[in-house]
């Protein structure tokens, strides 16, 4: 799954590459531990590709329990067929910007977190889905990640990981034209440069926002 991750990329940044010339938020959304229901940075492609601020998570009322539900991934096994997210993949895609996200590997019930990237953390780009919170009431987008199955390297880890996208990839998936692109053996070009370390419970905490949250462990 994915459940928290860095976004250290500036809005100038983001539009450079990807040319963006729609509706952007140019307010920058930085942070070293984006946590769920919190706001970040989506791209989204409305015939032109804008930058936009989404929340995170699908909320939903759970008729059994009459409570508010949140929903923070989708699986890309069965995206196309649960109600919850079926029209959005199909109309609605977004890309959320990372450096890196943050997972945590279970062993005898104690839980290590560790921080995945590539060299240098420089950009990743996440999968993701979008609708309105309520169209009613607010026009304020909210987006899940899109996860699959984890490649090799990082079942050592965990079971699952977040649907990566490069650069070039990014444009092929909010390509309306091209339905198919994302299909359920899809693997990114850059998983291969995939690196990861272990970090301090630091980030546990979902207040805790600093460089600290991505400092490797001192073993020595």
């Amino acid at each position: 799954m994915c459940g928290r991750f860095i976004n250290l990329n500036k809005t100038s940044r983001i539009e450079k590459t990807f040319d963006i010339i729609g509706k952007t938020t140019k307010k920058d959304i930085l942070s070293y531990n984006v946590s769920p229901s919190q706001f970040t940075k989506i791209i989204t492609n409305s015939k032109i590709l804008q930058l936009e601020n989404g929340k995170w998570g699908y909320t939903f009322l759970d008729k059994k329990t009459n409570s508010k539900k949140n929903i923070i991934n989708s699986r890309l096994e069965s995206i196309k067929n649960k109600f919850l997210f079926k029209d959005s993949f199909e109309k609605r895609k977004c890309v959320v910007p990372s450096n890196g996200y943050f997972e945590w590997s279970v062993n005898e019930n104690t839980k290590k977190p560790y921080f995945i990237h590539v060299p240098e953390a420089e950009p990743i780009f996440f999968a993701g889905i979008w609708k309105y919170i309520n169209f009613k009431e607010n026009l304020y987008k909210i987006f899940s990640i899109i996860t699959k199955p984890a490649n090799i390297y990082i079942s050592d880890i965990h079971h699952r990981m977040p649907v990566l996208l490069s650069v070039e990839e990014v444009f092929d998936y909010l390509d309306h034209k091209k339905g198919n692109f994302l299909n359920i053996n899809f693997k990114s070009n850059i998983e291969d440069y995939l690196e990861y370390y272990q970090i301090s419970k630091f980030v546990n905490n979902p207040l805790n926002n600093t460089k600290e949250c991505i400092k490797p462990i001192n073993y020595l």
